[in-house]
């Protein structure tokens, strides 16, 4: 399967500049880049003066959801939820693979010649729409978003509730702050770019990382209480059950980034995390760090997942898993093993 772009970026401004309803929408559960490339796309279209609006597949995280503001993005959690929407473009951002917008894959295949892709992954299904601008060296779909409007020469705003804010925020969170290795010098430019369009990045820190409940702290408990160290203590397994989120009052949406806490350990190369997400389905999640050295071995989890049926990067990726927990494990391990990261 070859995942690459099939249109340029004046072809994606063409299709833009001639929609007169658009709607933007991006992958189930959506993170801060997914929200964040979602509100640009609504403002920055809206702002030419064209219907425009967002369709999140939720739950959405409450610290993200504050991002949206008085933009028009509504939010579904069941196909009974979509309606009927009246629209002649549909932006699918962040993602081009059908099992990640499951809950509109019926509507959006009776649109496929509606749909334009814009994603920064390696991977996708080619029939979810035959136009697509598709860059995986990016460190996040808003950069994609970013080039796009600047083409077009949209105005990014100021401040609060702007296109700036919403770029920055996906950018930011994509690239964990700019600490991981996404975060390249494209990615450090884009920021300046959108930081002189007076975005508060303090106030979005606050505002996205800074507002845990006490229950988070305790299903992080329960994970690192988890955790089983693998391939000779180079990978944390961890594990959240059903029962966990019934103990604490947890929310899944409130294991954000917990995946990434056994990195912290100096001998640890990847770290994978299991979860019950609703019965015999179980939401595998997997990092991993960085060579050491510039150009030296690392666990692609991108790799791993892909024996999962699931993708992503080669440090952040996941999958979904139809079983139980002991039935996914034996699965994860099969899947470090083909990747060669465990011995078969």
């Amino acid at each position: 399967m070859t995942w690459a772009s099939t249109a340029s970026v004046d072809d994606i401004a063409a299709r833009i500049g001639s929609a007169h309803r658009v709607v933007c929408t991006t992958h189930a559960r959506p993170d801060g880049d997914a929200i964040g490339s979602v509100l640009a796309l609504v403002r920055g279209i809206s702002a030419m003066g064209k219907e425009a609006s967002g369709l999140l597949m939720g739950p959405v995280p409450p610290a993200l959801e504050q991002l949206v503001g008085a933009t028009e993005v509504r939010s579904i959690e069941s196909t009974d939820e979509i309606g009927d929407i009246d629209c002649d473009l549909v932006i699918v951002v962040d993602t081009g693979a059908w099992s990640q917008v499951h809950l509109l894959e019926a509507w959006l295949r009776a649109r496929t010649n509606q749909i334009i892709v814009i994603d920064h992954h390696a991977s996708g299904d080619e029939d979810l729409s035959p136009v697509r601008l598709v860059d995986a060296s990016a460190a996040s779909a808003t950069v994609l978003v970013l080039q796009l409007f600047e083409h077009m020469g949209l105005e990014l705003g100021n401040g609060d509730e702007s296109v700036a804010e919403a770029l920055f925020a996906g950018l930011a969170t994509d690239t964990g702050w700019f600490r991981q290795a996404n975060a390249d010098a494209a990615a450090f430019n884009a920021a300046a770019r959108l930081l002189n369009c007076d975005v508060d990045k303090n106030r979005l820190y606050r505002l996205i990382e800074e507002t845990a409940r006490p229950e988070r702290l305790a299903l992080q408990a329960c994970l690192l209480g988890s955790v089983e160290w693998i391939a000779a203590g180079r990978g944390a397994l961890m594990r959240v059950t059903a029962e966990d989120f019934h103990q604490t009052g947890g929310r899944r949406d409130e294991l954000t980034g917990l995946v990434n806490e056994p990195l912290v350990v100096g001998g640890v190369e990847f770290s994978v995390l299991m979860v019950e997400d609703k019965p015999g389905i179980v939401k595998v999640s997997m990092r991993s760090k960085p060579p050491r050295v510039r150009g030296g071995a690392f666990v692609d989890v991108r790799e791993v997942t892909g024996y999962l049926g699931g993708g992503g990067h080669v440090h952040a990726s996941g999958a979904r898993i139809e079983s139980d927990l002991p039935q996914a494990r034996m699965r994860v391990l099969e899947a470090l093993a083909s990747a060669g990261v465990l011995d078969s």
